[in-house]
């Protein structure tokens, strides 16, 4: 973010933003700006430390819970990636999570809170069906889809 943008968000010294996952889906023409958590040893992810909306970003969800740090930090990499051709002008860009584990098993809230948004969710359940899609697959000569077929015996 240029010193500018970061006048824009409030906070001037603020360091470059960290995107755990930029994934783009063709069939909507979408980049997907992800926050990734697996806390698979740990209480999850607490919802309502998501579903917030702050002034300034803080705290560990910062892409999800600050609108003008999304907007401002979203325009910035459409700029960027359009300069580059990297992306078309009607590409939209969104943001989402992903979560291995939710706390006190509030994945549903999480999710239709997501949905509100317009935003992706893959929760605990989404995952383990991703993952026994994929282990249901004929032979590929992927780690991922060997990992998934061992997962899923």
């Amino acid at each position: 973010m240029s010193s500018e943008e970061k006048r824009l968000i409030n906070k001037p010294s603020t360091p470059r933003p960290e995107i755990d996952i930029v994934a783009y889906d063709v069939n909507w023409d979408t980049v997907y700006l992800l926050e990734v958590k697996s806390y698979l040893d740990s209480p999850g992810v607490p919802y309502d430390e998501v579903a917030i909306e702050q002034k300034e970003q803080s705290g560990r969800y910062k892409l999800l819970t600050a609108k003008n740090y999304r907007n401002v930090l979203s325009a910035s990499l459409k700029g960027h990636w359009l300069q580059q051709g990297l992306m078309g002008n009607k590409t939209k860009i969104s943001f989402g999570l992903i979560a291995g584990k939710i706390y006190r098993g509030r994945e549903q809230e999480m999710f239709e809170y997501f949905k509100k948004q317009g935003w992706l969710f893959w929760g605990p359940s989404i995952i383990r069906d991703k993952v026994m899609l994929l282990g249901g697959k004929g032979y590929e000569n992927n780690a991922v889809t060997i990992a998934a077929k061992i997962l899923t015996r």
